[in-house]
Parts: C-alpha cells; structure tokens; sequence
C-alpha cells in the first residue's frame, strides 16, 4: 500500500471522530453563530505565521482599492503583508479617492516598514459610473479598471482591505497563469465560482481579450446579488484557475468549507497566506474580542495607531 495510502488511513478516523464532536457541540452550545466560531477554533487551531528567510528576486505587483470609508482598514493590510514579507519587496498600487491627509498617512507607515517596496495612489476612472452597484457604492469596481490604469504590468496581485496577510505573497506569484484571465479561490466548495476578494490579475491577457470593455457593458445590462463579483465569474468564465484556500482563507465560511477539503489542504489551512473577513462580522466592529482570529487583525491594526 502506498505511504500516502497508510497515512490516510491512520489520520481519517481521527477527522471522523472530531467531525462527531464537532457537531455534538449543539447540544452545549444554543447560540448558533458562537458554535460556528467554536468549531472553526477547534478545527483550525492557532494560526501560524510563517516568515521566509529567504530573499526573492523581483519585485511583485500588488493592487489594494478603497474609498474614505476603509482607508484604515486598507493601511492594516497592506502593513501586515509588509511585517511577513522581510525578504520580499513590492510595487503597491491603490486606487483610491481619500484626501491627501490620510494618503501622507499611508505613505508614512509605509516608509516605516520598508525601504525596497514602493506605493503608488491612483485615480478611479468614469468608466463604471452607470454600472449596477446594488447596495454598494461603485467602489467595487475599481479592481476592474486595473487592466486600463496600468497598462505597462503584465500581472498583479489584487486583495480586499478587510484582510490581513500572515505570510509573503512569493508563492502566488510564481502560479503559471497560461491563458487564464485570473485566478482565485472557490468562494463555495461545490461550485466554480471564485471569491474576488483575492486574486491573480492577467492584465496583459485582459487587455488582449478586451475584458475590460466586455466588463463595462455586462455590468451595465445585469442586476445580480453581488454585482462586481459575479460579473467577474460571467465576463473571465472558462478563463478562471482555481488556486489553494490558503491564499484567501474566509473566516466566515471556514467550518463549511472543510467538510470537503482533502489531507493536504487542511495543512494549507494551518499556514494561510491571508485570512480574509468576509461577510458581516469585521473585527474593527465587533465588541466580542473571542472570536476566531480576530485578535491577528486587531494586532496589526494596533501597530498603525489608527485604531
């Protein structure tokens, strides 16, 4: 019998019995949002932080989009991805609209941290004012104007701001893209449809496919639950890679998503690349301090002396 085979065999009864457990929790636990919270704790254990030592060779491209409303949050994520990127340098890009004021904020922590990664501030574009929003502001379509307001970078690495970064971003950029329009995360185990709070942008593959002009036209003919995220998965449809849940770890949907998770991506779990705080929950808002991993977010966020 194979090694990977015996190992298997040896470790599922030990996820069975835990699955049991887990799920005996409600009958101790009535409140359902807390036995949600306790089992992705006792599924996930600690998280580990993990710092590579070693030095890497270029700079990589990152990309960050908010507006007036979470130019803090903003500045919490893109410090934790510079604290767990010694080795590692990058060429930051973020579209936003906020004031001068709190820019020269950014700028300066930004300094602080590193010598070798740059920050540049860019200007939304018009090109989104008549697409559907939905209960959002057209903020969310800022990500999509990265093929246009960046016309000389090949690729890049796009995160939402209500994240925060354990680790460099080495390993997302050594992913081979090949045709692929980009590439993300399943925001559901059962289905291909990715969640765009972490992606691989192919801008230079965008730009040929003129994705951002069929971008444009789909958002303004169709009215959808999520509005940039869907017309994301339509538009790049057959052109998306589906990649580790390490590099965008939901803590919302973490507990779900293990029911169908194999050996080797629970370990990924263990070292995630970035936790991500999708859904309602935010740990800038709630006042119980014990939900899971929020004491990390609340950790960088104290280290920027804006909360």
């Amino acid at each position: 019998m194979p090694k990977r085979k015996i190992i298997d065999t040896i470790i599922r009864p030990y996820f069975l019995l835990k699955r049991i457990f887990l799920h005996s929790l409600d009958l101790f636990i009535p409140n359902k949002m807390h036995r949600k919270h306790v089992r992705a704790y006792l599924t996930f254990g600690k998280i580990k932080e993990t710092i590579n030592p070693q030095p890497y060779s270029h700079k990589i491209a990152v990309a960050f989009c908010f507006d007036e409303n979470l130019w803090r949050q903003a500045t919490v994520t893109i410090l934790s991805l510079l604290i767990n990127s010694p080795k590692v340098s990058y060429d930051i890009y973020c579209i936003t609209n906020v004031s001068h004021t709190h820019l020269a904020r950014i700028k300066k922590i930004v300094t602080q941290y590193t010598k070798r990664s740059t920050i540049t501030f860019l200007k939304p574009n018009k090109d989104f004012s008549k697409s559907y929003c939905g209960a959002w502001s057209d903020a969310i379509y800022w990500r999509c104007m990265l093929p246009k307001l960046l016309p000389n970078i090949e690729r890049i690495i796009y995160a939402d701001v209500d994240t925060v970064f354990t680790s460099d971003l080495r390993d997302a950029d050594k992913i081979t893209m090949g045709d692929n329009l980009i590439a993300g995360v399943y925001d559901k185990p059962d289905r291909e449809y990715i969640n765009s709070g972490f992606m691989i942008m192919n801008l230079n593959r965008m730009r040929r496919r003129s994705t951002y002009n069929e971008m444009i036209k789909w958002s303004r003919n169709h009215e959808t639950q999520f509005p940039d995220q869907d017309m994301l998965n339509a538009v790049c449809a057959d052109r998306i890679m589906n990649i580790s849940r390490k590099f965008n770890l939901q803590i919302d949907g973490a507990y779900d998503a293990l029911k169908t998770m194999t050996l080797q991506q629970r370990r990924d779990l263990k070292s995630p690349v970035m936790l991500h705080y999708a859904g309602p929950q935010k740990p800038w808002k709630m006042e119980i301090r014990k939900f899971y991993s929020f004491d990390i977010w609340r950790r960088y966020a104290s280290m920027t002396g804006l909360f």
